[in-house]
C-alpha cells in the first residue's frame, strides 16, 4: 500500500487542493477552506443530524391499512424505489470520494455516507412498523417498470465512476445531481399528497427530503461548478451533462406515468407529472450554471406540497418529541462558489 495516500509532507498546501487532480498532504484543516462551500454544507448536515427512531411510527400500520388500494400500492412502489435510490447513492459517494482529492471535500461526502445510510435505516424502520418490510424491499423481482427504473439509475452511477480525466469526474458529478434532484421529487411529492393519512412516512419523509434537497443537492452542484471551473470542462462534456438530465426526465417520467397508469390517485396527471418534473430540472440546470431547455410553466401543486415541507421547524410535536422539529435553518450561501 502506498503511504503517500495517507501521508504527503511534500503535497500540495490545503488551500491548493483541487477536486480532481493533484498530490494532497493528508490533512483536514477546517480553518483553512479553500471553496467555503465545503465547510459551510458539512457545518449544516452536522447541525442537522437525525435519526428514524426519533419519528413516531406507533400507528403506521393502522394507518397504511385505512389506505384505500391504490394509495397503499403508491405507497409501497414509492419505497420500494426511495430506498434503492439512498443505497445505490451511498454506494456511489464511496467510489466518488475515493477518486476525489480534496481533502476537506472528502470529509463532506464522509458525513454525507453517513446520512444516506441513515436513510436506508428510516426506511426499514418505516416498512418495519408498517409490516410490510420484506414485501416492499423485494418488489424490484417483480415489478418490470420498478426493476427497469433502478437500473437506468444504477447505469448513470456507473458511467463514468471509474474516473479517469476530469471530464469523467464532471459526469460522474452529473449523476448525484440527478439522483438528488430529480428522481427523489416525485415520490416525495406522492408521500406528501397521502398526508395526514400517513404522519409516519410523512414525517420520515420530512427529513429526508430536507437532508438531499438543503445540502446533499448543493454539495454536488458546488462540485459540479467546482470541477467545470478548476480543469476548464469543454462544451461537448457540458452537452453531454445536459443529455444526462435529459435522460433523468425521461426516466422519472415513464415511472410516474406507469404509477399513475397503474394506481390513478388524488387528482395526480401526466400533464402536473410532466410540468413538475420539467421545472424541477431547469431548477437543476441553474444550480450548475447551465441554460433551461424544458419547458417552464408555474410553480405546481407537486412542487408546492415539496417546499411546503421543507420549511424549517414545522413538524409539530410535544415537548418530549421537540427534538425531531428542531431542524435549523441555514443562515449561510451553499451556493456560493
Amino acid at each position: 500500500m502506498d503511504a503517500k495516500k495517507y501521508y504527503n509532507p511534500h503535497g500540495e498546501d490545503i488551500l491548493n487542493e483541487k477536486i480532481y487532480g493533484g498530490s494532497p498532504t493528508g490533512f483536514v484543516d477546517f480553518n483553512r477552506s479553500k471553496y467555503q462551500w465545503d465547510s459551510n454544507i458539512y457545518d449544516l448536515m452536522n447541525a442537522n443530524t437525525w435519526f428514524p427512531s426519533e419519528v413516531n411510527t406507533s400507528t403506521e400500520k393502522k394507518n397504511f391499512d385505512q389506505l384505500t388500494d391504490n394509495e397503499q400500492s403508491i405507497y409501497k412502489m414509492t419505497f420500494a424505489q426511495l430506498s434503492f435510490n439512498d443505497s445505490a447513492q451511498e454506494e456511489y459517494l464511496s467510489d466518488f470520494r475515493r477518486l476525489t482529492n480534496n481533502r476537506l471535500v472528502k470529509s463532506v461526502l464522509s458525513l454525507q455516507i453517513m446520512q444516506e445510510v441513515n436513510h436506508s435505516k428510516s426506511y426499514a424502520v418505516l416498512l418495519d412498523a408498517c409490516g410490510n418490510s420484506d414485501e416492499v424491499f423485494n418488489l424490484y423481482k417483480y415489478d418490470a417498470a420498478l426493476n427497469r427504473k433502478n437500473q437506468k439509475i444504477a447505469d448513470q452511477f456507473a458511467s463514468y465512476i471509474e474516473g479517469g480525466s476530469a471530464d469523467k469526474m464532471l459526469l460522474s458529478a452529473m449523476a448525484s445531481v440527478n439522483l438528488e434532484g430529480i428522481y427523489f421529487l416525485l415520490g416525495f411529492a406522492y408521500i406528501y399528497v397521502l398526508g395526514d393519512k400517513v404522519p409516519g412516512a410523512r414525517d420520515m419523509i420530512k427529513f429526508i427530503a430536507r437532508d438531499e434537497l438543503n445540502t446533499h443537492l448543493p454539495l454536488f452542484a458546488n462540485i459540479f461548478k467546482t470541477i467545470q471551473k478548476e480543469n476548464k470542462i469543454q462544451t461537448s462534456t457540458i452537452d453531454s451533462a445536459q443529455q444526462m438530465i435529459e435522460d433523468a426526465v425521461a426516466i422519472e417520467l415513464e415511472y410516474g406515468k406507469y404509477l399513475l397508469g397503474q394506481f390513478p390517485v388524488m387528482g395526480i396527471t401526466e400533464a402536473l407529472m410532466e410540468q413538475t418534473v420539467y421545472n424541477y430540472a431547469n431548477d437543476r440546470l441553474k444550480k450548475i450554471s447551465l441554460d433551461p431547455i424544458f419547458p417552464e410553466s408555474p410553480t405546481t401543486y407537486l412542487q408546492q406540497l415539496v417546499t411546503k415541507h421543507l420549511q424549517m421547524n414545522d413538524v409539530r410535536s410535544n415537548f418530549f418529541e421537540s427534538n425531531v422539529s428542531n431542524y435549523a435553518k441555514s443562515s449561510i450561501d451553499l451556493n456560493d462558489f
